[in-house]
């Protein structure tokens, strides 16, 4: 098997992150500081010292920075760096999803909402609400939707998001309890009762005819 000398190609901090061993390691670093070429030695490494390479998962946001980063490290090292698993964040949740999706009350065949067909359906519940008073204009379904991701995405209540991001909603808001829209094991979509438990904050829609009891639903993913 081959072995590869990487502490001469490195930098101080660099050859840190690449030699880490003692448990979770975060490294922040800016554009042009060799990310790439980091975690690349270091997933060298670990195979060269006998880490399965199954047993590394190398996750990036794109496709081809995975595909790149998997093929850096095999020039560096041998082929059995091409046995790492790599792929998106994205294409690891959704195969995870499938995988054990039931566990969280999702069907086999569930579908995942972009961005775009978040809005679409932020903008058919937000058409639902045109019975409200005159004086309440609502934002646009693209601000509704940042909203509830930084909601999602900080763990936070959608009135402390508003609060802090957007105040001048605020007398807009309607603490509501959550409405038993679609969950994710009746709509087979992975984020329909996220933006639509959010959306009831803004439409008052648990005190109108549409409102069901309150329900606690599944944690899910955005």
């Amino acid at each position: 098997m081959s072995t590869f000398s990487w502490e001469e190609e490195l930098n101080d901090a660099q050859r840190a992150a690449v030699a880490h061993t003692d448990g979770p390691l975060l490294v922040i670093a800016g554009a042009g500081s060799g990310k790439t070429r980091t975690l690349t030695h270091r997933v060298a490494r670990l195979v060269a010292e006998g880490v399965p390479p199954a047993a590394i998962l190398l996750l990036t946001f794109t496709r081809r920075a995975s595909q790149e980063m998997l093929q850096r490290a095999t020039r560096l090292l041998d082929s059995r760096c091409e046995h790492v698993a790599g792929g998106t964040f994205h294409s690891f949740a959704n195969l995870k999803l499938r995988q054990h999706g039931s566990a969280m009350g999702l069907p086999a065949d569930f579908a995942i909402l972009d961005r775009a067909d978040a809005e679409d359906l932020i903008g058919l519940l937000r058409k639902e609400a045109a019975d409200l008073p005159k004086d309440r204009s609502l934002p646009r379904k693209n601000t509704l939707a940042d909203i509830f991701s930084r909601a999602v995405n900080k763990a936070m209540p959608i009135e402390e998001v508003v609060d802090n991001d957007y105040p001048h909603f605020m007398d807009q808001l309607e603490p509501s309890p959550p409405c038993r829209r679609p969950t994710p094991a009746a709509s087979g979509t992975i984020t329909s009762w996220t933006t639509t438990i959010c959306w009831c904050a803004f439409s008052g829609c648990c005190r109108s005819s549409r409102t069901c009891a309150a329900a606690s639903p599944p944690p899910t993913a955005t």
